[in-house]
């Protein structure tokens, strides 16, 4: 159970202009994760002086890019400190951030303490990862790091405020005084940030959470990549090094929302959506839907009440729908005895045992990992192609419950990589913490 301690070494974008407080909408950046390079453009058009530039120095970010375009980061953040760009934090802080976002007709708001926690290996001490990650994205935010030696945006986690003490902590910041900072992301949520130095309100924050467990909601490929980072330095490494900024939301905060990963997937040699089913005839139904992918949503939505385990599957080459689903509840059982019925009947986990594993990769593809991309969108799988060249299939999924994330983080399972999207994500550019 991870304790919590004020942020050390942090830099923030400096004020200009008249605003109060000072506005960062033109300054802060999506996670590096959801940068195209067309929304970098856009981003850097608005303003230069955007997160993006030097938290996404290289394109795509799912594999390591030149040397020198991470050096170049590090030129452009020193050359930042120099101009003025940024300025240091005189003292230890911890921060209280105020999301609002609209989801559908509703708006709604979520909240998260930002401090630093101990770096541990995910397992030990309370810190718990749910997902698995990827050697390329890993392998990009190693490089980074290492060129640039500095947190960009905090890990998004998730802890338990059951008594509610937390929440009375952080609302007496709210109460106490105005925002530090301000800001509204591309996608339209807006990010409220109280900069907390006073000691007695750190201490009331810091008292309040104590040592709970956390369970990392969104971040895996970067905190994983910061304890390579730091065990490559070996005994050299600098204790700021050793501990990672958090933005620590309580699972019970009423803003707490998980969306839904879809895929596109390629690069499968034998595929025809006519073999996928053939090989699964035994374990799976399939049943045509009319309509494309933002139809087969809903569709998979219905059967999840009838059918057991529904995925939603698009032929690019027919342009062909159906839903899958198991012909029992519990597909993995014999498979996976020992593992928590939470995981082995989550949607993520049952799609890539039975159909990407099994079917897609030893049956069709020569034991070879078929090429895949996520998407945030289901729309936007109508355009599997321009997403992945060569795109042979493309995931409609269900999203994960919050209750089964709790339940399968401690056990030491992982889900899929790419298996949940909490909503909104964290931006990037709130604050910066010096790993040196």
């Amino acid at each position: 159970m991870p304790g919590l301690s004020p942020i050390c070494r942090a830099w923030r974008y400096s004020e200009r202009g008249a605003g109060c407080p000072p506005d960062l909408s033109t300054r802060l950046a999506p996670p590096y994760d959801l940068v195209s390079a067309d929304v970098k453009r856009r981003l850097l058009a608005a303003d230069p002086t955007c997160a993006a530039s030097i938290d996404v120095p290289h394109l795509p970010v799912d594999r390591v890019g030149p040397e020198s375009s991470y050096g170049r980061a590090r030129e452009i953040f020193d050359q930042w400190r120099t101009d003025g760009t940024l300025h240091a934090l005189d003292r230890p802080v911890l921060g209280v951030l105020r999301q609002t976002f609209r989801d559908g007709s509703s708006v709604l708001r979520r909240h998260a303490l930002l401090a630093d926690l101990p770096l541990e290996p995910l397992g030990d001490s309370g810190l718990f990862a749910h997902e698995e990650t990827r050697s390329g994205p890993r392998g990009d935010r190693f490089a980074l790091l290492r060129a640039l030696r500095v947190q960009t945006s905090p890990i998004f986690g998730l802890f338990s405020d059951s008594d509610g003490s937390v929440e009375e902590a952080r609302m007496a910041v709210e109460f106490a005084s105005e925002p530090t900072l301000v800001g509204l992301a591309m996608d339209r949520t807006l990010s409220e940030l109280w900069l907390v130095e006073e000691e007695s309100l750190i201490s009331g924050l810091l008292e309040a959470f104590g040592r709970r467990d956390v369970i990392i909601a969104d971040g895996h490929h970067r905190y994983v990549s910061q304890l390579e980072y730091v065990e490559s330095l070996g005994s050299a490494a600098p204790a700021a090094a050793r501990s990672c900024v958090f933005a620590l939301v309580a699972q019970e905060d009423t803003g707490m929302s998980i969306r839904a990963m879809h895929h596109v997937l390629g690069g499968i040699e034998e595929y025809r959506i006519e073999a996928v089913m053939e090989a699964l005839s035994d374990e799976c139904r399939f049943e045509e839907a009319p309509g494309g992918a933002v139809d087969l949503v809903d569709q998979v939505a219905r059967a999840w009440f009838e059918r057991s385990n529904p995925v939603g599957l698009i032929d690019f080459a027919t342009r062909r729908c159906f839903v899958m689903t198991s012909r029992v509840i519990d597909p993995l059982v014999e498979k996976f005895p020992e593992a928590p019925e939470a995981w082995r009947r989550c949607g993520p986990v049952v799609c890539e045992h039975l159909l990407v594993q099994r079917t897609l990769r030893d049956r069709l593809n020569g034991g070879r990992e078929p090429l895949r991309q996520p998407v945030f969108d289901a729309a936007d799988l109508q355009a599997g192609p321009s997403i992945l060249p060569g795109a042979q299939l493309g995931l409609v999924m269900l999203p994960v419950s919050l209750a089964d994330v709790l339940t399968i983080a401690p056990s030491g399972r992982l889900l899929p990589a790419n298996s949940t999207f909490f909503w909104p994500k964290m931006p990037t550019g709130l604050i910066f913490k010096s790993l040196e």
